[in-house]
């Protein structure tokens, strides 16, 4: 096993709202609600190390209960926190989700002010950590500015880079940073947000976009299509794969976990398709689950999903049938 992921990002608690009934404009509405640790990087720490990868997470979280509890929780799953900030007198930060009767997100809202506190300085001070790891991931909640810091530092040690673009409104920021990404995890809005292109409706407009994403520079592109499964791009080849039929309980977190198990596949060295493939168990086993990462996570349940769902199919495309830098 590698050195292990340096993790970069939110670490926040989550509030989670399973409506009972469907939403009224300016009335309240009847739901079941549960709360718990969340955040992209946080989300992606914990799926990797249920993998078995080790990781260490860069984040702040303020001096209060919550912040107190997502560290504990680290501790507890064996994610590496030692380098993260608490911030006196800060509030750590929240995401509060309202989902549907069939599982699927109706509308989220989150205050992550907090990460103001994850900056260039904060970074250059745990130079090492970009050092001794394997790998670089980072979620899009982080300033331009740490952004750019984690980047540059990835890049001076010779690391993998992988951005989970997190949502529509921050992923338009990767545009001019494509060629420095080993992997990036967009779902459909995000990839439309960072290509500024035509609303992407079908697989067809998703496999052409993550082609482009290829062409833009970023060594594989996969982009996320819900219930559609997803599809990928390099510059050598691009395939499908649909999703894993199970029942959906929430679909908070499922992106998250498939980004970890693409990590996962980097650093086995595993082929990109059969690493997607993985990654679509691991948003399965956390579609099945009430917890915003599966706790029965782990490359076995991966694997013993047989019994769930149905059998992948890819459609294959080599590099002989496409143009990775063709404009469209």
């Amino acid at each position: 096993m590698p050195e292990g992921v340096l993790v970069i990002g939110a670490a926040n608690l989550d509030i989670k709202s399973h409506m009972l009934n469907p939403p009224i404009v300016g009335s309240s509405t009847s739901a079941s609600m549960k709360s718990s640790v969340g955040g992209v990087a946080r989300n992606i720490a914990e799926n990797l190390v249920r993998l078995g990868v080790p990781v260490t997470l860069l984040t702040a979280v303020g001096d209060d209960y919550a912040g107190e509890d997502i560290l504990n929780n680290a501790d507890d799953v064996g994610i590496d926190v030692s380098r993260a900030m608490i911030i006196e007198n800060g509030t750590t930060g929240m995401y509060m989700g309202a989902i549907g009767k069939d599982g699927n997100l109706l509308f989220g809202i989150a205050d992550l002010s907090v990460l103001r506190h994850v900056t260039r300085d904060y970074l250059r001070l745990n130079r090492d950590a970009f050092r001794e790891c394997s790998l670089v991931a980072l979620d899009m909640n982080l300033s331009d500015d740490a952004m750019l810091a984690a980047f540059h530092m990835a890049r001076e040690y010779h690391k993998p880079i992988c951005v989970d673009p997190t949502s529509a409104d921050r992923a338009y920021r990767l545009l001019p940073h494509l060629p420095l990404l080993d992997l990036i995890t967009p779902n459909l809005a995000e990839a439309q947000a960072i290509l500024d292109c035509a609303p992407i409706r079908t697989p067809d407009d998703a496999l052409q976009a993550a082609r482009r994403l290829a062409g833009l520079g970023v060594a594989a592109a996969v982009i996320t299509q819900a219930e559609r499964g997803a599809c990928y791009a390099t510059a050598k080849e691009s395939g499908q794969f649909p999703a894993l039929k199970v029942d959906i309980v929430d679909s908070t977190g499922a992106g998250d976990a498939l980004t970890a198990a693409l990590i996962f596949g980097m650093l086995q060295g595993i082929d990109i398709g059969e690493s997607v493939k993985l990654g679509l168990r691991a948003a399965a086993l956390t579609l099945r689950s009430l917890e915003t990462v599966a706790p029965d996570l782990s490359l076995d349940s991966l694997y013993g999903l047989d019994q769930f769902v149905h059998t992948h199919d890819r459609f294959d495309v080599s590099a002989a049938d496409y143009d990775p830098y063709d404009e469209y």
